[in-house]
């Protein structure tokens, strides 16, 4: 129960923080708006060269689809602690959270969910624009939905884990900069950001399927898509994902036990 009120009072103080920077808050959640839509219109224009129309399978309305099912997955799966992790240490900032009888991930946390409630204000018409100006035909059926919204809830989890667990190099070096960069680059790539999986080329695809990147964005995107026909294929991803969670709650673990172990000797 005390957890509980914690979590509350750091989530209500962490809303309240972006609603007085909400110029800045705007402009980053407007990034997870023309990043899927730019790519939208370049597969769009693809198509229209492409034999019969299609690219990996998909036409103008199936890319339609996969992007703005990608804008509202991109939206609930973001995490930013590979970039600020470097910021909090070297400014020492994490020794007061450190002190609290709670987990400063804990704190970060509701930090991420602030960010994603606040930023409804701005997404919400901004999704509806696109859906008014594109004008989609989803074919969705009510289980890949449900499933689907379950994947994103997992992907959410799975993304955050990982950044947060990555961005724990901090307390042995504070130039996150590259690495950050260098996840960044990895979720693009073989979460399907930059290109539907299927569309990758062969020397990518198999990487792409190993990966968690996958499973933190693509595999929610086309089970909203309707990408994922079969609900064998699909339980089997969630499954998928939930092991990578685990994992990564494993991970997690044994990191932070080393990074506090680090930062303890270096600090004092």
């Amino acid at each position: 129960m005390r957890f509980h009120r914690a979590f509350a009072a750091m989530l209500r103080v962490n809303i309240a923080n972006m609603l007085q920077y909400r110029g800045e808050t705007f402009l980053w959640s407007i990034w997870g708006i023309i990043n899927p839509t730019v790519l939208y219109v370049m597969w769009s224009a693809a198509t229209s060269g492409a034999e019969g129309g299609k690219i990996a399978g998909l036409d103008q309305n199936g890319f339609a689809i996969y992007y703005f099912s990608l804008m509202v997955v991109g939206h609930v799966t973001s995490a930013w602690d590979v970039y600020t992790m470097s910021f909090l240490v070297k400014q020492g900032l994490l020794s007061p959270q450190l002190l609290r009888p709670i987990l400063p991930m804990w704190d970060s946390l509701t930090n991420n969910l602030a960010y994603k409630i606040t930023t409804l204000m701005f997404v919400l018409p901004m999704w509806a624009l696109f859906l008014v100006v594109v004008r989609p035909s989803f074919a969705t059926a009510p289980w890949q939905l449900a499933l689907g919204l379950i994947a994103t809830l997992l992907g959410g989890a799975l993304n955050y884990l990982a950044c947060y667990t990555v961005s724990l190099i901090a307390f042995w070096t504070t130039r996150l900069d590259a690495i950050g960069e260098v996840y960044f680059g990895l979720c693009m790539i073989f979460g399907g950001r930059v290109a539907p999986i299927g569309a990758l080329p062969a020397l990518i695809l198999l990487p792409a399927q190993a990966l968690p990147f996958r499973w933190m964005f693509a595999f929610p995107t086309e089970l909203l898509s309707g990408m994922v026909s079969s609900p064998r294929d699909a339980a089997m991803g969630i499954l998928i994902q939930a092991a990578w969670v685990t994992m990564l709650i494993v991970a997690f673990r044994v990191c932070w036990r080393l990074a506090i172990r680090q930062y303890s000797a270096v600090s004092g």
